[in-house]
């Protein structure tokens, strides 16, 4: 399922929204001697997973202020408020890094994912280059020995369009030493002619 879709990153935001809320009002029911700390992780996990960082930071603040609200009515006594306070900024912390984790985890598994799908799409593509090279190499090849073309199932092609539409080969172009010296030789010939003409 696509989460980038807003009807699906609503109801994801919605989903959490309500698994911290019963998380909040079963907390509450608990009290303070119950340690329900850490099913507070649920809903930021779950916007992790599916959301983006944003929203997991949101989440996590809305989660440590409703630790921070149920933690006020059930009347935990502490010392001095700015303990509640600190306490509630912890969980927003421990929530963030979760929240975080998770997200990372995702993504991790996602590029895992793409990764292999690409391998497994390289490897089908080796296998088949080598079964259309080990058909070729059981197969003998016609050139003609004017044009230099392979017949390749009835249709003659050029040695490069060979290569590269049989074989998957890369093909480059350049010249070799004795086209070279052929090329050279015309152009003094055809020099010489001129300047043979020109003397006339």
């Amino acid at each position: 399922m696509d989460s980038t879709r807003p009807y699906f990153r609503l109801k994801v935001i919605l989903a959490s929204l309500a698994n911290l809320l019963a998380v909040s009002y079963i907390d509450y029911l608990t009290g303070y001697q119950f340690l329900f700390f850490v099913f507070y992780f649920i809903p930021v996990a779950l916007c992790g997973w599916y959301l983006g960082r944003r929203s997991v930071l949101c989440l996590a603040l809305l989660t440590g202020v409703s630790w921070c609200f149920v933690d006020i009515l059930s009347h935990h006594h502490y010392p001095s408020e700015t303990v509640r306070y600190a306490n509630s900024f912890i969980c927003f912390l421990a929530f963030a890094i979760i929240g975080s984790l998770v997200q990372g985890l995702r993504y991790s598994l996602h590029e895992q994912l793409l990764v292999r799908q690409k391998l497994e799409r390289a490897l089908e593509e080796i296998k088949v280059a080598t079964e259309q090279a080990r058909k070729l190499q059981g197969q003998l090849q016609v050139v003609c020995a004017w044009t230099q073309r392979i017949n390749v199932e009835g249709k003659w092609i050029a040695l490069d369009e060979f290569l590269t539409n049989q074989l998957n080969a890369k093909v480059s172009y350049g010249v070799s030493p004795e086209a070279m010296q052929e090329i050279l030789q015309r152009e003094n010939a055809g020099a010489e002619e001129r300047a043979l003409q020109t003397a006339k």
